[in-house]
Parts: C-alpha cells; sequence; structure tokens
C-alpha cells in the first residue's frame, strides 16, 4: 500500500517535470510577431534573406546602424513574386515578422512611399508623433526603440502619405501616429521632405 503510493507521487512529479519541461520547450520556439522598419542594404538570395540597415541609436546624432538580417520562406516569395514589391538597395521598407529564437523571418514587405532615391546616408527616422506644433511647423517625434525626442520642422514642400501611397494632408497628423519619414538638413535644421503614416494612433 506504502510503495503504491509512493509510486503514484513518483508519477505525478515526473509528469510535472515533463510539464515544466514541455512548457520551456515550448517558451522557447514560441513566435512573436512584429515589424521592422529600415533601409534595404541587399538581397542575399542564396541565403533566402535581406540585409537591412537600421536607424542608428544616437540620440540627436541620427544615421544607420548595424546591418540586420531577416530572412524568408523561398516557396511563399515564388508564389508571391508577381505581387511583392521590386526592391532596390536604398528602398526604405516595412516588414511584418515573425521572430523564433534569434531568427527574424518577414512575412511580408512594402516598399514604403517616403523612399526617396539618393537619400543621404542615415537622413530617416522612424517613430512615434509626439507632438504636432502647427504655429512653429514643427514636429516632435520619438524614435522608435530610443523614445529619444526629435525636432523635426515642416514647410510647403513636406508631402504627407498615408501607407498605400494616397496624399494626405499634414494636419491629419496626430499624437500617437507611427510615422516614417526621409528629411533633408537645411543647415542644422531637419526638416521632414517625405512622412508616411505606418499606424494611426490607436490603430
Amino acid at each position: 500500500m506504502g510503495s503504491g503510493r509512493f509510486g503514484a507521487v513518483g508519477w505525478i512529479h515526473r509528469a510535472l517535470l515533463a510539464c515544466v519541461a514541455f512548457g520551456l520547450a515550448s517558451a522557447a520556439l514560441a513566435q512573436v510577431q512584429g515589424r521592422t522598419v529600415g533601409t534595404l542594404q541587399r538581397h542575399d538570395p542564396a541565403q533566402h534573406r535581406i540585409v537591412l540597415s537600421l536607424d542608428a541609436r544616437t540620440g540627436s546624432e541620427l544615421g544607420q546602424g548595424a546591418p540586420v538580417n531577416v530572412y524568408y520562406d523561398e516557396a511563399k516569395a515564388q508564389r508571391d513574386r508577381a505581387t511583392r514589391p521590386k526592391l532596390q538597395p536604398g528602398d526604405r521598407v516595412m516588414l511584418e515578422t515573425v521572430t523564433t529564437g534569434n531568427r527574424v523571418e518577414a512575412t511580408s514587405v512594402r516598399r514604403l512611399p517616403d523612399t526617396t532615391p539618393g537619400q543621404d546616408w542615415g537622413q530617416y527616422l522612424h517613430g512615434t508623433v509626439a507632438e504636432v506644433v502647427p504655429r512653429t511647423r514643427v514636429l516632435m517625434v520619438d524614435q522608435a526603440q530610443t523614445r529619444i525626442r526629435n525636432r523635426i520642422e515642416v514647410d510647403d514642400a513636406t508631402r504627407v502619405f498615408a501607407l498605400d501611397g494616397a496624399p494626405m494632408r499634414l494636419d491629419q497628423l496626430k499624437p500617437g501616429d507611427e510615422i516614417d519619414m526621409a528629411f533633408h538638413l537645411k543647415g542644422r535644421v531637419r526638416t521632414a521632405s517625405k512622412i508616411v503614416l505606418l499606424r494611426p494612433a490607436g490603430g
């Protein structure tokens, strides 16, 4: 009777250990959905990957950060060949991704309307609108990941787009909107040339 009781306890203990081990393995393989915005550096078809330059996390001095590898499924890429955008190095892109462990895989790719041929190194900014100041024609933008606040001016040449490329008005941008932009320097002042709304506040 006693040995049966201890045997049952041992079985329960082993079952609990198995559940814990299974849970840890599942957690290790859990997929995390996200998105990556950056500048296309190159396409490596042999490795089924694209290499992106991310914006540097350097506070007031924006620039390009270290390249990151984003992989893709070749069979799916073949099926989507007719509809996916024709990308060139230097294009600004947004990737919907799934991360498993250290591997980031793209599930879709979109060429962003703020892509500017010949754009100078490092003159893109991805972040969230913190404040719109119409009187001084200024946007305060919190850089993605860092939350560092950047002062960006706008002028009559600044163009605003929805994600599908449809034109928008500047006054349609609101605090909390996720945006990406190309900017240029007027002296030491950063002035937006193109802004694209990636996701509206609360969207």
